[in-house]
Order: structure tokens, then sequence, then C-alpha cells
């Protein structure tokens, strides 16, 4: 058996058949998917928290979707990056499009926050700025950890930053050595995740009550997650390297970017991460758990350790397992193939953003099917002795029935 030859002593030509059935168009319908299904948990549990008989119906089926709406940011992630990677979709275009999605969300939320839900607590009480109090105090109580993170697209927008500053090789401005000042504002991304989680903290644990304009800027994602991407940018970056120090040109590595032997590298150690990531995550958690409990007084070790646990919790410790799910498809994904039909991957975002709307429609459908039986029940229990006269007293004049 011959020597096993180096990546980058493999001619262009000499490639292999093999290229996964699955392109990164697939795993941008099944991001999506799950990012519906994110949004149908955090409808349910709502839901559950103010209808017990509604928790006790979705016990069962909860940890399921948990699992499968933490799986949107992983497929989108890895989409995303092979847009760029494959050479489908410059720099350019990746951060518009994260970092608009990103702001349209944020403006949509300020909007609907301010016009709508601040408008609706404002009409329940007559001294000003008593109905936006109300509504910050009962958004933080329904809050399971002070905060409420829902704009996937930081998260987005931040990776495909931070790869933009990796790779970018500018042709007029910051060449040669200044190139490094772009390399070193690949720090930026990492500095705001870091920011949030730490404000996470803060929140989960009522050191700081975040108000409802910091929550569309918060990342959503668990940080481990963060990690396995910024770790496969700087594997791809030493890769060229690599290449390009054993003589071969920079145009080569590009080109042996879209090679089926590099897409299958490529998901190799896309596994390796995935299964790495999600050990880190465990045994960070543990470890956390551990020292907090060493360092806890006898008397007060139980709440100390609760209060962690909740508080890493908040920040996403401990929930990259379900990315497991993720390895056995990745025997089937090439990143380099081509999706046949190109503008199909414009009318995904949209499709999910209408089921996500269907979603929110059907839940306050079915939640006026449930509780307006309920309240009128109440109203005619309390109504029972009054006759038709009186009713229409009561509605007309009000001030006259108390």
């Amino acid at each position: 058996m011959g020597k096993r030859r180096k990546f980058y002593e493999v001619s262009l030509d000499d490639d292999i058949r093999y290229r996964g059935p699955i392109s990164f168009q697939g795993f941008q319908v099944l991001g999506w998917l799950c990012m519906v299904v994110a949004v149908a948990l955090g409808l349910l549990q709502f839901a559950r928290k103010v209808d017990p008989l509604t928790a006790e119906m979705t016990e069962s089926i909860l940890p399921t979707i948990r699992t499968v709406s933490s799986l949107s940011l992983p497929f989108l992630l890895i989409a995303n990056y092979s847009r760029i990677l494959s050479n489908f979709e410059g720099y350019k275009k990746q951060l518009l499009r994260t970092g608009g999605s990103a702001v349209a969300i944020i403006v949509v939320s300020y909007f609907v926050y301010a016009r709508y839900l601040t408008g609706f607590f404002n009409l329940l009480f007559d001294e000003p700025g008593k109905g936006g109090a109300v509504l910050e105090e009962l958004i933080h109580h329904v809050a399971q950890y002070g905060f409420v993170a829902y704009n996937v697209f930081i998260d987005l927008f931040l990776c495909a930053l931070f790869m933009f500053f990796m790779n970018v090789r500018p042709k007029r401005v910051f060449t040669g050595k200044k190139v490094l000042i772009l390399r070193f504002l690949s720090l930026f991304p990492i500095a705001y995740e870091l920011a949030s989680l730490w404000l996470k903290h803060l929140a989960a644990s009522h050191q700081i009550t975040l108000p409802f304009w910091a929550f569309p800027l918060l990342t959503v994602k668990p940080p481990m997650t963060f990690l396995l991407f910024m770790l496969l940018a700087i594997h791809i970056k030493a890769r060229e390297r690599r290449f390009c120090r054993n003589g071969r040109s920079h145009e080569e590595y590009m080109t042996y970017l879209t090679t089926n032997r590099n897409s299958l590298h490529f998901s190799g150690y896309l596994i390796f991460l995935l299964i790495l990531t999600a050990v880190l995550d465990i045994v960070a958690l543990v470890l956390f758990s551990a020292a907090t409990a060493v360092n806890a007084g006898a008397s007060n070790e139980q709440n100390v350790i609760l209060g962690f646990i909740r508080s890493a919790s908040a920040i996403g410790f401990g929930k990259t397992v379900p990315q497991l799910f993720l390895v056995p498809l990745m025997f089937l994904y090439s990143y380099s193939r081509i999706p046949k039909n190109k503008n199909v991957g414009m009318l995904i975002p949209v499709i999910g953003v209408v089921l996500m709307l269907f979603v929110v429609l059907e839940f306050g459908h079915i939640a006026l099917e449930t509780y307006v039986p309920q309240l009128k029940a109440t109203i005619a229990e309390k109504t029972k002795n009054l006759d038709s006269v009186d009713i229409r007293q009561m509605l007309l004049n009000p001030e006259t029935t108390k």
C-alpha cells in the first residue's frame, strides 16, 4: 500500500466520483422548517404557562419539539457557509441578506411593540406610561429567563461577518500587510457573541432587567454552535495556507474547494466538529457545576447550583447534544453540489416566514376556540340571575351596576 498523498499533492484532475445527494439548499429547507417548529415551541411554552391542561397534554411531545427546533441554526449555518465555500454567493450578498433580515426583524419588533402592544395596554390604564410598564412587567414574568431571544439572523449575520473578515482578499483597500486589520476585526463578532451571553447570564441570575428593545439584538443559539462555526472557518483558512505554502496557488485552491474530494473531506471534518462540540458542551456544563458546588457553602450549596443551572441553561450550555442527529445526514451532504434551480433558494425564506405566520394565526384561532367558551361560561355564571333588561342596562350604563 502506497503512502497516502496530502490534499495539496493531489492533482485537480484526479477527483473522486462520489458526491452527496443533499445540497445546501436541502439543508436550507430543513433549517427553515426547524425555525417554524421553534415558533410553535415558543407559542406552546406560553400556552403551557397559562393553561395547566395544555401543559399536561403536551408534556410527552415537548422534548421532541425542543430537539427539532434546536437544529435550525446548525442547518442554516452549514447551508450558508456552503454558499460561500462553493462560490455560489459572494460575501456582499451574504452580509446584505443576513444583515438585512436581522434589521427587518428588529424594526418590525419595535413597531409591533410600540404601535400595537403598548397601544393596547395604554388603553387599559388612564395613567400615562402605566400600560407600557405593565407590559414590560408581564413580558419579564412570562419569559422563562427574563428575556426572549428570537432573532436568529443575528447569529447568521455574525457568522457571515466572521467569515468575511477571515477570508476576504481585498484588491484595492487593505492590501498587503494591511489585510491584518481585517483579520483583527474578526474578533468583533466574537466579542458581540460573548457580550450577548453575558447579558443573558445577568438577566437569568436576576442581576439586571433587560428591556424589550434588547431582545431582538440578542444571539439565539448555544455558544457551542458558534464555536463549531468558528472552528470550521479556521480549519478552512488553515488548509488554504497549507495548500499555498506547498507550491500551489490561491486560484488552484479555489478550484480544489469545488471538487468532490474536498466535499467529502469537509463533511468528515464537520462530523468530527459536531461530535467534539457536543462533548465539550457536556464537559463544560459538568465542570462549571462542580466548580460552583465546591465554591458554595454547605448551607446554600443547593440553591447556588440550581441558580447556576438556570443561568447555564439560559446561555445555552448543554443544548448542543441534539446536533448529533445531523451526523448521519453529513454522509449524504455535499457543500459543493449546485442546485438545479437557483431561484428556489430565494423562495425558501419567504415560504418559511409564511409558514411561521400561519402557525401564529392558527395558534390564535385554537386559543380563541379554547378560551372563548370558558369566558362565555364565566359570564353566563355571573349573569344567570339577571334578566335581559338588566344585562342590557349593565352593558349600556356600567356605572349604574357598581
